[in-house]
């Protein structure tokens, strides 16, 4: 009856949240226009945030008005014909050798903006209307009258470190095929390059990620902002293996699921030097995101150009990488024979009832009734799921079916329903464990670069609620260079959120390598 009642309310917020999405996509889902091969990218008006004129006929753009995610080019929909013919897109890969020149775009200029020849303020001197130049690699912008002094010569303005610029691609088009098949990438003629290849996850949190990708691809060549395909970030990556030698950024916009994906795709690229990965949270835990300060999710409105500023001015730091090394017998192969293999860890690993938890919201979110995501509608079927665990726990016991040992020293556990292994003090959408579970005079701090693991205990799901808003402490059971763990019964585990039943077994735990990535400056 419990299960039954938890099952409909569920259903009945899936189908709400689902009606509301249905709407909105309906309002102002993206059109794409291609006319032989694809040059702009239209995208839905709505997502600059402000008003804009069209550029051919320099009418005021309603709510069906369009513009290219590349260039900034504004149409109305009936105007799109006239615009492919009147206005070239972005360059994104050139042959020629030649100094990068000024590409222009009239009006419809981003606010607060101050003119690069006379320093004065553009929306002072402005009106409304199609008025101003702005140059889509640089980021100049210029008042109409002061247009005729600027040089064509452009040298990619404060992000020039971070741009691939056209002439540095090698790339070839491929027969019959409108899509572009790389080659090779050469350095940038500035000491300091070291680009930015932007990576995002569409079935991250709430499905932004389209929108974050239209974002950057105003400000870089739109051929260094990828979306992650089905199978991975294998393709995308490509542009860092042809970027090494030399160093360059990552920015991966999605969940902790997804950095971990990244960086161990990186790892198994053997890419050198490892790039350093910056974090832009879409998912709904993010808890690297808010160790390495870039926040608990990412703002309703991004302004690409602050946060650019803040990936140049970010930290650079190690991550320690765990591997935790799984031996077990499979019951499903005659003489059961022992089975090896290695999963990696960066932010934590638990065994018990967080992770049956997590599991539960796992398969829900499989289902083919789960059709469209979100974070709130992620966070309460958490809530539902930990609740559901409070009322009819799986875990308990879990005690007597778990044997720990910490640097070879084994650990006499107090009842429990849950052990945690933490890389960084972050759990459960930004619990900090390790500092609530301190005393006064206890110096032991968590540190994600040490090749130092804490390990904890969690009593119930009801001690996960009160966690979650300070009301309780965890169970501190030490930190170790090596853990070794002895599973006695099929148990949930997870790592980084990513949860399986996992059956007998013995996993050893210890540091094998190191990350970079960017920590953001407060």
């Amino acid at each position: 009856m419990i299960e039954w009642t938890f099952s409909l309310a569920t259903g009945i917020i899936a189908l709400t949240v689902t009606i509301w999405y249905v709407v909105r996509y309906l309002l102002i889902h993206d059109v794409v226009y291609i006319q032989g091969r694809p040059r702009h990218s239209w995208k839905s008006s709505k997502l600059l945030d402000r008003g804009c004129y069209c550029s051919v006929c320099e009418i005021l753009l309603v709510s069906t008005g369009r513009f290219c995610d590349s260039c900034g080019v504004c149409s109305h929909p009936e105007c799109i014909k006239g615009a492919e013919k009147l206005f070239k897109c972005k360059e994104k890969h050139s042959k020629e050798d030649r100094p990068s020149r000024h590409k222009w775009t009239k009006g419809n200029l981003p606010l607060n903006r101050i003119c690069s020849a006379c320093r004065k303020d553009m929306d002072a001197v402005h009106g409304p209307g199609l008025c101003g130049f702005r140059c889509i690699w640089c980021q100049m912008c210029v008042h109409t009258a002061c247009f005729p002094r600027m040089s064509e010569d452009c040298d990619y303005g404060e992000f020039r470190d971070l741009i691939i610029p056209p002439n540095c691609i090698d790339a070839v088009r491929r027969r019959g095929s409108a899509k572009l098949l790389l080659k090779s990438i050469k350095a940038a003629p500035w000491p300091t390059w070291k680009p930015l290849i932007v990576i995002a996850n569409v079935k991250s949190g709430s499905s932004r990620a389209d929108d974050i990708l239209s974002v950057f691809r105003g400000v870089l060549n739109p051929l260094q902002v990828a979306e992650m395909s089905r199978t991975g970030p294998q393709d995308a990556l490509q542009w860092v293996a042809r970027i090494s030698p030399k160093p360059c950024r990552v920015l991966v916009a999605g969940g902790d699921g997804t950095i971990g994906w990244v960086m161990n795709t990186l790892f198994s690229m053997a890419v050198e030097p490892f790039p350093e990965i910056c974090v832009l949270p879409l998912g709904t835990g993010n808890d690297l995101s808010r160790v390495l300060n870039w926040g608990s999710e990412a703002p309703d409105t991004i302004d690409p150009i602050e946060f650019l500023q803040q990936v140049q001015r970010a930290e650079v730091a190690k991550l320690d990488r765990w591997v935790l090394e799984i031996a077990g017998a499979s019951s499903r192969i005659p003489l059961k024979r022992l089975l090896r293999r290695n999963v990696f860890m960066y932010n934590y690993f638990s065994v018990g009832v967080d992770a049956q938890v997590s599991l539960n919201f796992h398969r829900a979110r499989e289902s083919q009734f789960y059709m469209l995501s979100s974070r709130l509608i992620n966070k309460m079927l958490y809530l539902c799921f930990g609740t559901h665990q409070v009322v009819v726990p799986d875990c308990v016991g879990l005690d007597k079916e778990l044997e720990l040992w910490l640097d070879d020293e084994k650990i006499e556990l107090p009842e429990l329903q849950s052990v945690v292994f933490l890389n960084i003090d972050s759990w459960g959408a930004g619990v900090k464990l390790w500092e609530m579970g301190r005393d006064e005079d206890e110096s032991a701090v968590n540190s994600f670069g040490d090749g130092i693991i804490e390990v904890l205990g969690i009593v119930s799901s009801f001690h996960i609620a009160q966690l979650q808003v300070g009301l309780s402490k965890p169970i501190r059971l030490g930190q170790a260079r090596t853990a070794r763990v002895r599973l006695l019964k099929t148990c949930p585990v997870q790592v980084d959120g990513e949860p399986w039943e996992q059956t007998p077994c013995e996993i050893v735990i210890k540091c094998t390598d190191q990350a970079t990535v960017l920590k953001r400056k407060n």
